[in-house]
């Protein structure tokens, strides 16, 4: 009873969040364009400054680890494709194989997942799955950016380069190659990026709630249910359920399939919400799908928690 507590006590404070953004929105104190410059605000700032500021304590990760972290990659992998082809099935538009292949692959990894793993599975095993983190950013969410970008009518090869020259993967990379090179940023430097990596996730939620109260218009209809569910069945179930099966089939270590386990079991990030609306597809979709599957995510990844922590144990 006290896990389930102290985990749904770390996804409460998200909620409030979201509420907040949507209490503003309702009250008329935040329009459209306010809420777009939120977003701006976490696509170029937030959220990059958040990625190179955690990144680049990875250190380098040994084989074993890696052949783990290939393992959670080509995961996510096979998820983000399994949805464009059930998409491509049931005849739905490319923005919404696009979203919802994204929103199904890129979860809420630094911001919710690895503190809710430290004090689950404890802060070892939190620094042994930080390496998902970049998996999320520089793998799973180049590869949604490149669809994101595909949806919007751009060729493949234009996708896939634009991805790379979103802020958000830029600075994955740019952690992740810190870490490797076991670089350090100047102090002062390094300060700052942590103040603007500390705004990221607060002011990304309060933008996700704005984006769900604004009324919608007449020429922006509401999103098909079925993306959304089926993005966040495949999120908090298909996901980490292979992530099990497959880390499982690597030599990682039993503490890093667990906590890779629970790390996969996270909603989807708001991460997702900032880069459907960059792009304009499916943003309603994307924001729907967030606010479902970290509701969700209060029962289910206490649920995930209490069955790895009985398992490890």
């Amino acid at each position: 009873m006290a896990l389930v507590v102290d985990v749904a006590g770390r996804v409460w404070p998200f909620f409030l969040l979201v509420a907040a953004g949507v209490a503003l929105a309702r009250l008329q104190l935040f329009d459209a364009r306010m809420t777009q410059g939120l977003s701006a605000y976490v696509y170029w700032v937030g959220f990059p400054a958040l990625l190179v500021h955690s990144l680049s304590r990875l250190g380098r990760p040994g084989p074993e680890l890696t052949a783990g972290l290939a393992a959670y990659a080509l995961v996510g992998l096979l998820v983000m494709g399994g949805l464009l082809v059930v998409g491509r099935l049931l005849g739905w538009t490319r923005g919404e194989r696009a979203g919802a292949a994204m929103a199904s692959g890129v979860g809420n990894s630094a911001f919710l997942a690895l503190p809710v793993t430290a004090a689950v599975l404890g802060p070892e095993t939190a620094r042994l799955v930080a390496g998902a983190v970049a998996a999320d950013f520089v793998v799973l969410a180049a590869t949604g950016v490149g669809l994101l970008g595909w949806a919007a009518g751009r060729s493949v090869w234009r996708s896939t380069a634009q991805a790379f020259r979103n802020p958000v993967v830029a600075a994955a990379l740019l952690g992740l190659l810190l870490a490797l090179l076991d670089l350090a940023l100047p102090q002062p430097l390094d300060r700052a990026v942590g103040m603007a990596a500390a705004s990221g996730s607060p002011v990304g939620l309060v933008a996700l709630g704005a984006a769900l109260g604004l009324r919608q218009t007449e020429d922006e209809p509401a999103p098909a249910s079925a993306p959304i569910a089926l993005a966040a069945l495949a999120k908090l179930l298909v996901f980490p359920l292979l992530v099990w099966w497959m880390i499982g089939l690597t030599p990682a270590p039993a503490a890093f399939r667990a906590g890779a386990t629970l790390v996969a079991a996270a909603p989807t990030a708001v991460n997702v919400f900032i880069q459907t609306r960059a792009y304009g597809v499916w943003p309603r979709g994307a924001a729907r799908t967030v606010a479902l599957t970290t509701a969700i995510s209060i029962v289910s990844l206490s649920l995930v928690a209490i069955l790895l922590t009985a398992g490890v144990s």
